[in-house]
């Protein structure tokens, strides 16, 4: 593979959105997950983390200078917590497991599947399930080793109704309601949980307003509002809806693309919601594999930058490059994203080590995301018909590879999706 000293870029998957515009109520539930997670190896989830509340900041604030002192992670402290919520029956997933928890695990739909599962992708060239996951046609993400958390709402395009975030353990059955609220438009339910799982961030978007929250033991809070997203038509190549925690877990950022009003690109302190660095404008981000390293681009502009809590902003690649939706793995500093040419086709690069190893990888595919330390799942892309619909001439057509970055190989995979892979970031 080449040097990417002089060749690093980085590129964005798609992402899907629900298009749906509700009314937000501002409920808020603070459950009892330990009943969900408590006969787990994994311990606690957000409302056993308390901290010191913080008053709402407002995301339009000026951009504050971006060296940070340093600022330690902060540390759950266990409550007493209320009763679980239930959840209810049409928000509701279910799971049934053969197996116990790997080390490297995957939530996944292989190819012909109906129903996405829990598998083992220690090799991830021949993926094992581990539990079935039944239920409703929600977008599930690995909180922990053993457990999940999803969206799901009732609203439609005109209509407010109830909005959850709800938790399942996988291996005992336990599950409870995280978080309520009558929403549904754009980025309604987006969610991030920080690596200690003591913090959750979510957005609660209505047809007047776009909110971003911060649950923990300590209470929930609104710590940015932000303008309602105006009607248009999505670029699958420059809009994004990106909201994560730093590895090292002391904060947290929101790139989005959407909304009327509000900075663009937020990253705010876990320990109280208040806000670290911002930019008016900013769209594919991601963190780094370890610290608090956030990588990102201006829309419609190769300038890849980093923002950095100890070294401020840089120039993150020296040639530009359009990247789209990157990903970093959870721990060897490598960072995996699309690049499309000028004739829309796309290529998958690898940017490693600060740019000391990485480049194009061969053939045409796309989205990548990371299944282990050394494997990577993408997808094959070809032109698409006269009927190609919103996104560029080349699409996705169903055939799916893995690429082992050690052993230099890709090799024609099983997988038809990934929903998110265990440990991420921060959780090595």
């Amino acid at each position: 593979m080449c040097d990417l000293r002089q060749e690093r870029k980085r590129v964005t998957r798609p992402y899907v959105f629900s298009l749906q515009s509700t009314v937000r109520k501002g409920v808020v539930l603070l459950v009892a997950l330990a009943a969900v997670a408590s006969c787990t190896a994994n311990g606690p989830l957000a409302p056993q983390a308390r901290h010191s509340p913080a008053s709402p900041t407002a995301s339009s604030s000026p951009t504050p200078t971006p060296l940070e002192s340093p600022t330690p992670s902060p540390s759950p402290s266990p409550i007493t917590p209320p009763s679980p919520v239930a959840v209810p029956a049409w928000a509701a997933l279910h799971a049934s497991c053969a197996g116990s928890p790997a080390a490297q695990e995957a939530v996944l739909k292989l190819q012909g599947a109906a129903n996405p599962v829990l598998a083992d992708v220690s090799n991830a060239k021949s993926p094992r399930t581990v539990c079935g996951i039944s239920g409703g046609s929600f977008q599930p993400q690995l909180v922990t080793q053993t457990m999940i958390s999803w969206y799901a709402t009732q609203g439609n395009p005109t209509t407010a109704a109830t909005s959850v975030i709800a938790a399942l353990d996988l291996f005992t059955g336990g599950s409870s309601v995280v978080a309520t609220w009558s929403g549904g438009s754009i980025m309604d339910g987006l969610h991030a949980w920080s690596p200690d799982r003591g913090f959750l961030a979510y957005m609660a978007s209505n047809a007047s307003s776009v909110e971003l929250h911060l649950l923990s033991g300590g209470g929930d809070r609104v710590v940015a509002s932000l303008g309602p997203v105006p009607g248009r038509g999505p670029d699958p190549n420059q809009d994004d809806a990106y909201l994560a925690f730093s590895p090292d877990g002391a904060y947290f950022a929101l790139v989005q693309t959407f909304t009327s009003s509000g900075d663009q690109l937020q990253v705010r302190r876990t320990i109280d919601g208040s806000l670290a660095f911002s930019l008016s404008k900013g769209t594919m981000a991601t963190w780094g594999s370890t610290g608090s390293r956030l990588y990102y681009r201006m829309p419609n502009s190769g300038l890849v930058q980093v923002w950095d809590s100890k070294a401020g902003v840089s120039q993150a690649l020296a040639k530009q490059l359009s990247w789209i939706r990157p990903r970093a793995d959870a721990g060897d500093d490598n960072i995996a994203f699309t690049v499309r040419d000028t004739a829309g086709t796309p290529h998958v690069w690898l940017y490693g080590h600060g740019g000391r190893s990485g480049g194009q990888l061969p053939n045409v595919r796309s989205s990548p995301i990371w299944l282990n330390s050394t494997e990577l799942f993408y997808a094959e892309e070809a032109v698409c018909s006269t009927n190609c619909g919103i996104g560029p001439a080349w699409q996705p057509d169903g055939k799916t590879f893995t690429f082992d970055v050690a052993a230099q190989a890709e090799t024609a995979s099983k997988i038809s999706q990934v929903y998110s892979a265990w440990p991420r970031p921060g959780q090595v």
